[in-house]
């Protein structure tokens, strides 16, 4: 359209300078050299015009392809961003819905925080209570073993008192037995030896279940020992690492 405005101003301009010419010469020269100038102007006039008609057509072809194409771009430009708006608005309804499950899923991570936190409470607190218990057997395992151990010392002198008591107990029925074998002998030789053998014998009644007593005194000592001894080494095997 601008380019159509143009073109008329210049033909205005044209034309205002051709009746100007032509009244310059009319005013100057002759009829006849006047009209045979104007009939020249007249063709040059009518070319030009003829020229720029076929340029204003150009020109309006020219700008009919132009809104054409102007009409073709909005077209596709609308169609473009009613394409876009619509994935715009989708990826909006999408972010609208990750949004709901990363809050979610934030929600779910702060819970299970909160349970991971509490069981590492919970087991810090167990193992505790478990090395607690175990500082608390191994040291009455300890103080039982040392015990153990005092009365195993006691149960030693006991025993080798008990030791020295047999053996002087042995000697002693040695003796006694060499004495009543010697009385024995003497006996069918002297009658009034009897009374003393008698005695005797009897001394020997009343040693006898002291004896008897001792010996079983000597085998249960003796039994608890081995039992004792035997607790003692499976105690400091669990107790070596």
């Amino acid at each position: 359209m601008h380019q159509i405005i143009k073109v008329k101003q210049i033909v205005r301009s044209v034309s205002c300078c051709v009746i100007k010419t032509c009244t310059c010469v009319l005013l100057s020269a002759p009829a006849v050299s006047q009209m045979e100038a104007l009939e020249v102007e007249v063709a040059q006039l009518q070319e030009r015009f003829s020229s720029l008609a076929g340029q204003r057509q150009q020109l309006q072809l020219n700008l009919s392809a132009l809104a054409q194409a102007v009409e073709g771009v909005e077209q596709q430009a609308s169609s473009e961003v009613t394409s876009r708006l619509a994935s715009i608005r989708t990826d909006v309804r999408r972010m609208a819905g990750l949004e709901g499950e990363v809050e979610l899923l934030f929600n779910q991570t702060q819970a299970l925080e909160e349970k991971v936190a509490q069981t590492e409470k919970l087991m810090v607190k167990r193992i505790g209570d478990l090395l607690a218990g175990s500082i608390d057997r191994v040291s009455a395992l300890r103080s039982s073993a040392e015990k153990s151990s005092q009365r195993l010392d006691q149960i030693s002198a006991l025993v080798q008192q008990l030791s020295a008591a047999h053996r002087e107990l042995s000697e002693r029925i040695l003796a006694l037995e060499s004495g009543q074998a010697k009385l024995l002998k003497t006996a069918t030789f002297a009658s009034d030896l009897k009374p003393k053998v008698f005695s005797i014998r009897q001394d020997f009644a009343i040693i006898q279940p002291k004896l008897d007593d001792l010996t079983l005194r000597i085998g249960l000592l003796a039994e608890d020992l081995m039992s004792r001894e035997e607790e003692r080494s499976q105690r400091e095997e669990k107790m070596t690492p």
